[in-house]
């Protein structure tokens, strides 16, 4: 009878080593998950940081030539109007100043 208490002694101690194994890898396999979900997503976010800094650079791009393309319109046509200003302002001037006279 002894020997039979001692078996199952043995084997309720055997089972319970088994389910503490059991616990641990659990929980180790948690922890990976954990891990392995946090260096997912810190690869997504590096990855979409490279791609967020692409595009802005492109947006950056596109406003200077933009910009350079507005300046350069905008210098013609001051000079246009200058140009149209110096050519017909004595004509402009005495138009002015006769139909003030006609008042």
């Amino acid at each position: 009878m002894d020997k039979i208490i001692q078996d199952i002694v043995a084997v309720d101690l055997e089972c319970s080593q088994k389910v503490e194994e059991a616990r641990k890898k659990k929980q180790d396999v948690q922890t990976n998950m954990s891990a392995k979900k946090k260096e997912i997503y810190d690869s997504f976010v590096k990855e979409y940081q490279v791609k967020i800094d692409a595009h802005k650079k492109e947006l950056e791009a596109e406003i200077q030539e933009t910009k350079a393309k507005n300046e350069q319109e905008y210098k013609e046509s001051l000079n246009q109007l200058s140009s149209l200003y110096e050519k017909n302002k004595d004509e402009w001037v005495s138009t002015i100043v006769n139909r003030c006279k006609e008042i």
